[in-house]
């Protein structure tokens, strides 16, 4: 099977080496072309064979469709036109453009959960020129971009009018804000031939003054019929959407305990990495299988794990440098992923560590201790 993959960066690493492993253990030949600007993106560092392209603009797609027999994607920000053109002309694409074209523009995915009768957070269109004022949420309201956003970007909360400078200057949505006691999130795996299973849902924890994932909990610290509760709201989301793929749904856990879908990214997911270590089938090779027309693979977690993500320090910017103690090799509960990012800068997802235990509190214990052995910064001083 040649996959071919629109955006070369660490998703689709992670899908290459998950492609690897099953030809050195199964025996198959699979191989992945990545199309991608950088010659040098992660993809192509472990082993992706490249083809020149923006992902954002459908240049090259003609190119990776030529040598693909089947195309996905490893983040939003993609051509869905192009796309929905190559699949009219007989071309495999997973996730299908149809859902691609409702997901990946955040209003319109919010219109259609709506629509599906899914619960969410209240909102309303905002094109990002007007003020925002207390009508008809009140403060502290989320502006949301339509598209483009990504790592905590396209996302700002505003606390009073007097936030008004720090909004967002493009098409999108107020989104009421909403009090909760946990963010979750559930990977959900869905063939084409409509069988769908979910991983545990998982605890995310989110950097103070941000919205990028600081670190993750899997499994997360809820009663079992809540941890049900959330499984199954994914899996009846994705039902109803017809979704074919790996997806990541964020939820909002109310105070009175009540679920929200927050969003749902049709792709892997950063709530997902933990799997590579803690579940009998990880989020890329469950992605290799449904890409193939295989049995979905088993989603049992094995082991309690953590996830913390490796983010470009501040202060920082230029070649990377990773500073880590040499002791972390040398535990096998561990598993540290650098991206091969060739610069850093401040906020930037540069790799992440799994940490697994005997229970999630040791698991927690654990990358306490080793979180200040191991940084990523970039080379030069910002003054």
């Amino acid at each position: 099977m040649r996959i071919g993959i629109v955006g070369g960066g660490q998703l689709a690493a992670m899908l290459v080496q998950a492609c690897e492993r099953a030809n050195a253990s199964e025996g198959s030949a699979h191989e992945i072309y990545v199309l991608d600007a950088n010659p040098q993106c992660p993809a192509v560092l472990v082993g992706g064979i490249h083809v020149q392209g923006v992902p954002a603009t459908g240049e090259g797609y003609a190119q990776l469709a030529a040598v693909s027999d089947i195309l996905t994607i490893d983040l939003e920000n993609v051509s869905v036109e192009d796309l929905s053109q190559l699949q009219a002309g007989g071309n495999k694409v997973t996730p299908d453009p149809a859902l691609l074209l409702k997901v990946t523009d955040k209003f319109k995915q919010k219109q259609w959960l709506q629509e599906l009768g899914v619960p969410t957070a209240a909102f309303v269109p905002h094109d990002g020129e007007q003020e925002v004022t207390a009508d008809p949420f009140g403060f502290p309201v989320v502006q949301k971009a339509a598209k483009g956003g990504y790592d905590g970007r396209g996302v700002v909360v505003l606390r009073s009018a007097s936030d008004n400078d720090e909004r967002l200057r493009t098409a999108g949505y107020l989104e009421q804000y909403i009090q909760r006691k946990m963010e979750v999130s559930v990977i959900v795996a869905a063939d084409a031939a409509r069988n769908i299973i979910a991983y545990q849902p998982v605890e995310m924890v989110f950097h103070e003054g941000g919205n990028v994932l600081d670190y993750l909990v899997a499994p997360a610290r809820l009663p079992g019929e809540l941890l049900e509760a959330a499984k199954e709201l994914a899996v009846s989301t994705i039902a109803a959407m017809k979704g074919c793929g790996i997806f990541g749904i964020e939820m909002f856990l109310t105070e009175d305990d009540q679920l929200l879908i927050n969003e749902i990214s049709p792709r892997t997911h950063n709530s997902g990495h933990y799997t590579t270590e803690a579940c009998k089938t990880s989020q890329f090779a469950q992605q290799l299988r449904i890409l193939c027309g295989d049995e979905l693979g088993d989603a049992t977690q094995l082991t309690p794990a953590v996830m913390f993500n490796l983010l470009g320090i501040e202060g920082y910017e230029g070649d990377t440098v990773v500073e880590q103690e040499q002791s972390l090799g040398d535990d096998e509960t561990v598993a540290i992923h650098l991206y091969g990012k060739k610069h850093c800068f401040p906020g930037r997802k540069m790799g992440h560590v799994t940490v697994t235990a005997e229970t999630v509190e040791a698991a927690l214990d654990k990358m306490n201790v080793i979180r200040g052995k191991i940084k990523v910064r970039g080379a030069e001083q910002l003054v």
